[in-house]
């Protein structure tokens, strides 16, 4: 199944955002930041789930969060308001959550590893809890930016060995590490796929073909995967393009 997911969308009231999206795609990643924090639209979902019938994910909240925040009290917030989504996601009967891992801000720089460790804890934390959850909690693979860790495949197995979490490959973030070919031998922990183009720098969300991405050969890597593709753009416009380029590829 292929889906529609817009981070800037968030900010836009979430009513105007399902009937943007309704009837143009059969599923919806719900980026849930801004106005669409699920605490105050878990009602607005139900609704739209039993009205609509659209599939519905959830890309949990990652820009006010730190999972490997070096102050405690703001790590533990951070692990509860990822337990919180998953435990909505779950009432609500949607399928995977996909999440961040923890960023790499300001003094955090002068200490990478603890970083790496104080995100491995956290995850320690929510697989945990992992099994009180119906939803799959997916770990994404991150671009090539000096705030983030988790880019290499190498990286995801081992901060993820021994958990009980899944991954959500995104194919325009290993453009930009150059990990097209080794991320799917991880395939057996793909729950989801996000699909957008860039040119191999930057994490830019561009409409496929408006970049560098091979995806006929990207989807090749991908055969025996069964679950959904997740078109990320930065509008509509672009997802309804994207669409019709993937679908012709499928």
């Amino acid at each position: 199944m292929i889906g529609f997911s817009c981070p800037p969308y968030c900010l836009r009231p979430f009513k105007e955002v399902a009937d943007l999206v309704v009837g143009k795609f059969e599923l919806w990643e719900i980026v849930a930041e801004a106005n669409h924090f699920l605490p105050g639209i878990e009602k607005q979902i139900r609704e739209l789930k039993e009205t609509s019938g659209i599939k519905l994910s959830i890309h949990a909240p990652f820009s006010d969060i730190n999972i490997a925040a070096f102050d405690e009290p703001t790590r533990r917030y951070s692990v509860k308001v990822l337990l919180e989504t998953f435990e909505i996601a779950s009432r609500l009967g949607i399928g995977v959550v996909t999440i961040h891992p923890g960023s790499i801000c300001a003094i955090q720089t002068f200490d990478k590893t603890r970083v790496v460790a104080l995100t491995r804890k956290s995850l320690e934390e929510i697989s945990k809890k992992a099994g009180e959850f119906s939803t799959a909690i997916a770990l994404e693979n991150m671009p090539e930016m000096r705030f983030a860790i988790c880019k290499t495949a190498d990286a995801m197995e081992q901060m993820l060995d021994g958990l009980n979490l899944r991954v959500c490959y995104d194919i325009g973030h290993a453009n930009t590490t150059g990990q097209l070919k080794e991320m799917p031998r991880l395939k057996r922990l793909f729950s989801n796929v996000h699909i957008h183009d860039n040119i191999g720098k930057r994490d830019e969300h561009f409409t496929l073909g408006a970049g560098n991405i091979n995806f006929k050969q990207a989807l090749k890597s991908l055969e025996g995967y069964e679950g959904d593709y997740v078109l990320e753009a930065t509008s509509l416009e672009s997802g309804l393009a994207s669409k019709k380029h993937l679908e012709k590829l499928l």
